[in-house]
């Protein structure tokens, strides 16, 4: 994935993206992904790259209805992918 830092060098562990907007994309396919997705990200102090996180407020992003309607579209492709690959 552009934009995507794999060294994880930064004290947190956590993946780290070097472009906001590529931090904001990993924020929606978390939520179409898991159960216990990410709310927010931040730019962080140690290492420069933006990293996703559970704490704080939701991000305003995922109240746009735009966003919301794509999380929902594709949470339920992937639902209906799952129940097809069982049989």
């Amino acid at each position: 994935m552009p934009g995507v830092c794999v060294d994880m060098s930064c004290s947190t562990e956590k993946k780290g993206y070097y472009r906001e907007d590529d931090v904001q994309e990993a924020l929606i396919r978390s939520h179409i992904r898991f159960l216990k997705a990410a709310i927010n990200y931040y730019l962080c102090d140690e290492c420069g790259e933006y990293h996703l996180t559970s704490q704080g407020g939701l991000h305003p992003l995922l109240n746009d209805p735009k966003v919301q309607t794509q999380i929902e579209r594709e949470q339920r492709e992937q639902e209906w992918t799952a129940r097809y690959n069982r049989r």
